[in-house]
């Protein structure tokens, strides 16, 4: 059965309790990996995923708590002897950043990570961008500082979807792309709606996991020191009108449909 792994759940600034946000979802086919910390190929071991098994990963932008782990996973997977070609996946933005950080550390050119195919998403409007015998994935752009994108998955063994926010701030279109999904992990950064820097509070993303109709709210990007205590978060997203499973994420749990 597949699952969701949280690599990381914290936010930008990372917290004794929390890692940078990231994530892997773990098919009977293979591992997709949401996002790239710095510890991803450990992260993999100590959640029980072979890391030989990773089949993609996908980047939602190009801030750097979502995207400095990946030259140490190319280069740690050509250590392990990995021989597959590693398709990486992001808009085109975070796709020239990491392959810039793969270069300032001279890997390809040395000779020292996997074999890894580029592959550049459209950001115009809901894509769908991957089909396996697991799963389906769909992009969508959201609402940040930088060009970032969602990521909805359909599990083809339950037919229930997931859906992921990445760095977000509230708006309609987004409740569309999560409406009818199982779980929704979303952002809930900061506890001030009017931040400015395209983040989202425990109570807008209740709102959001309301409007949506999900089933099970998943807090991620959160920090109980800097954003606010984890029964404060709940305690917000009941206010905000979501009666649904809430939970706050915790590096290493699982979510399965």
């Amino acid at each position: 059965m597949s699952r969701m792994v949280i690599l990381g759940s914290g936010t930008a600034l990372p917290d004794h309790d929390r890692d940078n946000t990231s994530m892997v979802w773990d098919t009977p086919g293979g591992a997709l990996l949401i996002d790239c910390g710095g510890r991803a190929y450990q992260q993999l071991l100590r959640a029980g995923i072979e890391p030989a098994s990773s089949r993609a990963v996908f980047l939602t932008h190009a801030h750097p708590d979502h995207i400095y782990g990946v030259p140490a996973l190319v280069f740690h997977l050509w250590l392990s002897g990995y021989k597959r070609t590693l398709p990486i996946r992001g808009n085109a933005t975070a796709i020239a950043v990491a392959r810039r950080l793969c270069d300032a550390l001279e890997l390809e050119r040395n000779g020292h990570m996997c074999p890894v195919e580029w592959i550049i998403i459209d950001e115009a409007g809901e894509q769908l961008v991957e089909t396996t015998a697991d799963y389906r994935l769909w992009t969508a752009p959201v609402r940040h500082s930088v060009p970032c994108l969602a990521v909805k998955i359909e599990d083809l063994h339950t037919g229930r979807m997931l859906v992921h926010s990445s760095d977000t701030e509230p708006f309609d279109e987004f409740i569309h792309f999560a409406r009818g999904s199982h779980t929704l992990i979303h952002e809930a950064t900061t506890s001030d709606p009017h931040e400015g820097h395209g983040h989202t509070t425990p109570r807008q993303a209740g709102e959001i996991a309301a409007s949506a109709g999900v089933e099970r709210l998943v807090l991620i990007h959160f920090s109980a020191q800097y954003t606010m205590p984890e029964a404060e978060a709940i305690t917000e997203v009941r206010a905000a009108g979501f009666h649904g499973e809430t939970v706050i994420a915790h590096d290493l749990a699982e979510y399965r449909l």
